[in-house]
């Protein structure tokens, strides 16, 4: 009787399990076809991932391609919280491998219920080899459980401090933060794709869809203006002016007074944009962001000015024996020894008088003066956009002027001007009256067209006054270029103290602002030195700082000089002679001084052909032409010192790189004919 009991108990249980397995198809199917919402949060939230797909930054070049801003690969390590096991141990691995944390915070960070937390963003080499030795990533870079190493892109500056303050920097995550970084950085930036990822067991992005991925969009290249062989150039000359004089910063511009084109922005102190330590104080691009009182380099513009409103440049103004009294307070001559009685305004320029500038400025009187500094581009922004600019600023116009403040407007004190300002109100004068906009970005299709703000014919006035100051006699002596005419204006201008609200008697901004006159390329320098020791006058200082900085620009860009040059001299294998072999090479002539200005150096060329001298050898045709020149070895010399040696020839350089000379074409002791373009490799001294 117990058998019909057992079917019946089996048949209860088929019954119920069918009733189960029928609910379980049917949710199944339910979900499968109608789906639950509620369920797919879940899935969504343990399985995918949104992932941004990051494009690669563009990278930055200077006027001939050498690249000043690139990408590198680096590896981060990151953690999905959930799966680390041994968190205590791990955490102290971390602590003692990376140093950035100390165990607490990794534990901390651990203890998140998010599934990604970065650890360490983008680790060195070293750091990756601890993480080896550790164990926590082995020789193929598998990492313990929860831990993965994710890859990134790295802003790398490959020359380091160059032009720093033009690029700029960026974050951690490549976002430009200063400089042209910062302004073009949606430019530079590209295309980010934001897409959803797989995660697999351990919470890492395991797939994703290669098509979406690939619609991320690199960065466009940006071109500058800057040359970078001459950026290096004038750099080193302004960090030795900064140790010569004792001042506490610096600033260079060097401006294609046509076209407005950078092509070079140098400012002391400096910083490594591959460094984030550097100080805010040396990350400043004060050529753009700083303002400062210019002083006499203005007196230049006041007498535009005047040539404008009928004086001549021998129009002579009385010098008031070297002081005058306005409103109780007295213009003086920067030295006690000037007592100046007549000046023509030629002289006034020439000797720098404040005092006559004085009185020019109170003839032309207030709305003039006012006019005329807007006009020149002050109290506005250059027009380049760089981040941070000032525009600067004129005396308030909401009340009348008092005569004092239009008479110190003269000679430059009583406003706020850039060096850029300064600049490019210069370039006027050298381009025929043009007021041109600075560029940094090298694509002439948005160059806009500059606007005449001057005649030609009171520029060229100007233009000779300029030149007066660095002749015998001038207070810009010492600006002066051996075989080029240069025209330029020295100014000594005080600072105010912060703590007493007055001019210092102690503290001055020196500066020089010119450019060589009858050359094929007009090229305007202004050097800044703030706060020089001992001699601070703009003539002992600043004035020499330009006359550096146009030698390396001449030699650069291979600019003829105005005049006959004297021979000049390098150290290696150190050879100067006024003797030149014939073309049979065993007979020698003494050169004129014709021929000499056009060489600048020479060598005899019967030296054995296993000698590589750093001169030029030549052989003439009748009448002093060169018919052919063999070149020297080039190896091991700084750019500078090859444009010594080249200075006078009719040769072309293009150089690449920064650093010193590793390579040349046309070899050593190869013969070119006149006019051959001379191409240098430049990089570290370890490839020597």
């Amino acid at each position: 009787m117990e058998l019909p009991n057992f079917k019946l108990r089996l048949t209860s249980v088929f019954i119920v399990f069918l009733f189960i397995f029928s609910a379980i198809i049917y949710r199944a199917g339910y979900l499968q076809l109608k789906g639950d919402a509620r369920l797919s949060r879940l899935e969504r939230k343990q399985f995918h991932s949104k992932i941004l797909v990051a494009a690669r930054r563009g990278v930055m070049l200077d006027r001939t391609g050498e690249p000043l801003a690139i990408n590198t690969e680096v590896m981060s390590l990151a953690a999905n919280p959930k799966k680390v096991a041994k968190r205590v141990s791990t955490a102290t691995l971390l602590a003692n491998v990376l140093g950035n944390s100390s165990k607490a915070k990794f534990l901390a960070k651990f203890k998140e219920t998010r599934d990604f937390v970065w650890l360490k963003r983008k680790l060195t080499d070293k750091e990756l080899q601890s993480l080896k030795q550790s164990g926590l990533l082995d020789t193929q870079l598998r990492t313990l459980p929860g831990l993965w190493l994710v890859r990134e892109s790295n802003r790398y500056y490959p020359h380091g401090e160059l032009a720093s303050h033009v690029l700029g920097s960026v974050n951690i995550d490549s976002v430009g933060q200063e400089g042209l970084e910062r302004q073009f950085d949606s430019r530079l930036a590209g295309t980010l794709v934001n897409l959803t990822a797989v995660k697999d067991a351990l919470g890492r992005p395991a797939f994703y869809d290669p098509s979406i991925a690939g619609s991320a969009k690199d960065g466009d290249e940006v071109q500058l203006t800057i040359d970078a062989s001459l950026q290096y150039m004038v750099e080193q000359t302004l960090k030795q002016a900064i140790s010569r004089t004792g001042a506490q910063s610096g600033t260079v511009i060097v401006m294609d007074a046509e076209n407005g084109e950078l092509l070079s922005v140098a400012n002391y102190p400096t910083f490594n944009p591959n460094h984030t330590t550097a100080d805010l104080g040396a990350r400043r691009n004060r050529a753009f962001t700083d303002g400062y009182e210019p002083g006499s380099t203005m007196k230049a513009i006041l007498l535009a000015g005047a040539l404008e409103n009928g004086m001549q440049l021998s129009s002579k103004i009385h010098g008031e024996f070297g002081s005058i009294r306005i409103q109780g307070r007295t213009i003086s001559e920067s030295e006690s020894h000037e007592k100046f009685e007549w000046l023509s305004l030629m002289d006034m320029i020439k000797v720098s008088s404040n005092v006559v500038s004085a009185k020019i400025a109170l003839k032309l009187g207030r709305n003039k003066m006012l006019e005329l500094y807007q006009r020149f581009g002050f109290e506005q922004k250059s027009g380049t956009n760089f981040p941070g600019e000032i525009a600067g600023f004129l005396p308030k116009r909401d009340k009348p002027w008092q005569p004092l403040t239009v008479a110190t407007l003269g000679f430059g004190q009583g406003l706020l001007a850039t060096p850029i300002q300064v600049a490019r109100a210069y370039a006027v004068f050298i381009n025929g009256g043009y007021l041109v906009s600075p560029k940094l970005i090298l694509d002439k299709s948005k160059y806009d067209e500059p606007k005449r703000i001057l005649s030609p014919a009171v520029a060229e006035r100007v233009l000779s006054a300029l030149s007066a100051v660095t002749e015998e006699g001038g207070t810009g002596g010492n600006a002066r270029l051996s075989g080029y005419e240069i025209a330029g204006k020295t100014g000594t201008a005080q600072t105010v103290d912060p703590k007493t609200r007055k001019y210092s008697k102690s503290r001055y901004i020196a500066s020089f602002v010119g450019f060589p006159v009858k050359v094929s390329r007009k090229i305007v320098v202004l050097s800044q030195l703030d706060d020089p020791r001992g001699v601070y006058y703009a003539s002992e200082t600043a004035a020499p700082l330009f006359r550096e900085v146009l030698a390396a620009v001449t030699r650069r860009f291979s600019i003829p000089a105005s005049d006959e040059v004297s021979p000049l001299v390098v150290s290696k294998n150190v050879i100067s002679q006024k003797t030149l072999t014939n073309e049979k090479g065993n007979q020698s002539q003494t050169l004129n001084e014709k021929s000499l200005a056009a060489l600048s150096l020479i060598t005899n060329e019967t030296k054995s052909a296993t000698e590589t001298p750093a001169v030029v050898s030549v052989v003439l045709l009748e009448g002093g032409a060169v018919k052919r020149l063999k070149l020297p070895d080039f190896t091991g010399l700084s750019l500078q010192e090859a444009m010594e040696v080249i200075r006078g020839y009719p040769i072309k350089i293009r150089a690449r790189g920064v650093g010193t000379i590793y390579g040349q074409s046309p070899k050593a002791l190869e013969e070119v004919a006149p006019g051959s373009m001379l191409e240098l490799e430049l990089g570290d001294r370890q490839r020597l």
